[in-house]
């Protein structure tokens, strides 16, 4: 019932409990009150007569009963009034939190830094790629064959979201790119996964124009990505 209810409907349905609340919080506190006797211990003090049931204490449990519907009158709708911009900011902060675990995953492992995976080993201190990898042997020369890292600061032009992914878990062994996710035999779990790739998206966002981002922009994510050989 409350899911249906418009903003505007859930402010008047909160005025009204308000009032509600008011009311029923002047009533109890302006009654008269008896005059206070002798202090008899509740556990010894006789139990109300019928004339006593039947309306003074009536009257007060039927008014704590009003002032509690109230309550919750005015309450659930300022929940449900709030709710949807707290799960907006809760969301915000922790996809804030996973960018900033992504960016210190790609830094190099130290003492104070004990999140890093070492990204920028192979693909710059900047990401920007281009250093040489082993990828193997050559068998008739016997010299070792390399390949040039991949910049991942415009990764979101060749690749979407899910396609980074796919990369980081399994890698690509022919690129000289070992697999990461604890899936495929690497080191890392889904949550590291996720940290990295939202970071990359987060990078991309300012160095790969919409027009061309698949991380970002749904049209560039539909035109066929290129080759992941090499």
């Amino acid at each position: 019932m409350m899911l249906a209810l418009t903003p505007l409907q859930g402010i008047v349905l909160a005025v009204g409990g308000g009032i509600i609340l008011v009311v029923a919080a002047l009533y109890l506190g302006l009654r008269e009150r008896p005059a206070r006797g002798v202090e008899i211990p509740r556990a010894m003090r006789p139990g109300p007569s019928d004339a006593d049931l039947e309306t003074p204490l009536l009257q007060k449990l039927q008014g704590w009963g009003v002032l509690l519907v109230a309550f919750f009158v005015v309450w659930i709708p300022l929940v449900w009034l709030q709710d949807p911009s707290q799960n907006l900011a809760q969301e915000r902060d922790l996809v804030t939190d996973a960018i900033e675990r992504g960016r210190l995953a790609v830094l190099p492992f130290t003492e104070e830094n004990q999140l890093g995976v070492g990204c920028t080993r192979c693909h710059g201190p900047e990401l920007r790629g281009g250093l040489p990898v082993q990828i193997g042997v050559n068998p008739d020369t016997g010299q070792p064959l390399v390949n040039l890292s991949k910049d991942l600061t415009t990764v979101c032009a060749r690749l979407t979201v899910d396609e980074i992914r796919t990369t980081i878990e399994q890698g690509r062994p022919s690129a000289g790119m070992p697999s990461w996710s604890i899936r495929y035999q690497g080191a890392l779990d889904d949550q590291q996964i996720t940290d990295i790739v939202l970071y990359l998206v987060e990078l991309n966002r300012e160095t790969v124009p919409f027009e061309q981002n698949k991380c970002l922009n749904p049209e560039a994510a539909a035109s066929p990505s290129p080759s992941p050989a090499g």
